[in-house]
């Protein structure tokens, strides 16, 4: 893909390049994510890894408490499942909440403290799609630092136009709110 050989490449990182080869096969169980990043800079490429829970998941307090103030707020009538697992075969994603009982298969996330907001967007919008979710929205903590980052982040809250009175409205009468959205509790 470089555009370079095997030996050339493994000269350059310190492999040789029958070692190159087994990496490009997937036949190196030796490598180390060191050497991973070493192979991928020499080719001009960056490597980006991600993790997902995977067992029983550990939870601050303040990100168990906020999905609690949330889920009281719920009627009865409303179920939610917490760590609802993305079904997808190996994908070990999970949804903080999925809601059930309203009229739209419904996704909740819980964050205490707004990351990237490019981020944010693209595992929001790719757990909706995965889930096969008709509705996501987004629990914020209530704080001035989360508050602030909304206001510079135009996507966001373009793509999940509600806001929390409407929303937990729509919600614990039972009904769809209209639209993807924002709660802050």
């Amino acid at each position: 893909m470089a555009g370079v050989s095997q030996d050339r490449l493994g000269a350059a990182v310190g492999l040789s390049g029958s070692e190159i080869g087994r990496i490009e096969r997937a036949e190196a169980p030796w490598l180390t994510i060191v050497q991973s990043v070493h192979v991928l800079r020499a080719t001009g490429l960056d490597l980006w890894l991600k993790t997902y829970p995977f067992g029983s998941p550990i939870r601050d307090r303040a990100h168990t408490a906020l999905i609690e103030r949330l889920l009281h707020r719920l009627p009865l009538s409303v179920r939610a499942h917490r760590e609802w697992p993305i079904p997808l075969h190996g994908d070990h994603r999970a949804l903080d909440l999925l809601l059930e009982g309203l009229p739209k298969r419904t996704g909740v996330e819980a964050e205490t403290r707004l990351p990237d907001e490019q981020a944010l967007l693209r595992d929001l919008h790719l757990k909706q799609r995965d889930a096969d979710l008709e509705r996501m929205y987004l629990l914020v903590l209530n704080s001035r630092l989360n508050a602030e980052a909304l206001r510079h982040a135009p996507g966001l809250t373009r793509e999940f136009p509600l806001r929390t009175r409407a929303i937990l409205a729509a919600l614990t009468s039972g009904r769809d709110p209209g639209a993807n959205g924002i709660i802050m509790l």
